[in-house]
């Protein structure tokens, strides 16, 4: 039997989540919504803290970008297919509501006292007014590709858009990130191991 606080989580995941996101194409499996798209997909998780009791529920919002030839190159330790419901550490671009908002780390609390109406409207805030701009803003392959070389907020760090430009063929933009890459704070390991994926795509 589930206890008040769970049960109040729940609410605020089904009046406002689900509210949202399912009649937007989302599917969801457990905490987590996926909207696959035309070579990407977005990821919304709701994420429980790991000190988080049946009565202390402690939880944020991650939001992920997900590239299906990016996954391939940099999670696909054991020669799998690309899956069909990718998590949100698997993304490519990986944001928190927290720093959507502008604000430090945000995490919400539930407890017995909690007000699960003021957090429901607070949640639709959430999704209405920054994270649904911000995945609508990045819906298509080339909408991402034009972020990522003209945004001045960094998505991406150096090494990741040189891979992504690199397994999409994109060889002169992946050669333009692997110049900046001497000029940043990478290590020796790992300038070596991005020198050796350089040559291997004929960047180099």
């Amino acid at each position: 039997m589930k206890t008040e606080t769970q049960e109040k989580f729940d609410r605020i995941i089904k009046e406002s989540f689900i509210e949202i996101l399912k009649p937007l194409g989302f599917k969801k499996k457990a905490n987590n919504f996926y909207l696959p798209l035309d070579k990407i997909g977005h990821i919304i998780n709701i994420q429980k803290s790991y000190y988080s009791t049946k009565d202390d529920i402690r939880f944020t919002i991650n939001v992920g970008i997900f590239s299906p030839e990016y996954w391939l190159a940099r999670f696909n330790y054991s020669n799998k297919d690309v899956p069909a419901f990718p998590t949100e550490p698997e993304c490519m671009i990986r944001e928190r509501i927290g720093c959507m908002r502008g604000l430090p780390d945000t995490w919400y609390n539930i407890t017995t006292t909690t007000d699960v109406e003021e957090l429901i409207v607070e949640m639709k805030y959430n999704i209405s007014s920054f994270i649904l701009p911000f995945l609508e803003k990045l819906n298509t392959e080339q909408k991402l590709i034009n972020e990522l070389e003209t945004s001045e907020h960094t998505l991406l760090h150096t090494a990741a858009k040189m891979t992504f430009f690199a397994e999409l063929k994109l060889l002169d933009k992946a050669r333009t990130e692997y110049r900046k890459i001497s000029k940043e704070n990478y290590n020796q390991y790992q300038i070596a191991r991005l020198k050796e994926y350089a040559e291997k795509q004929g960047l180099i």
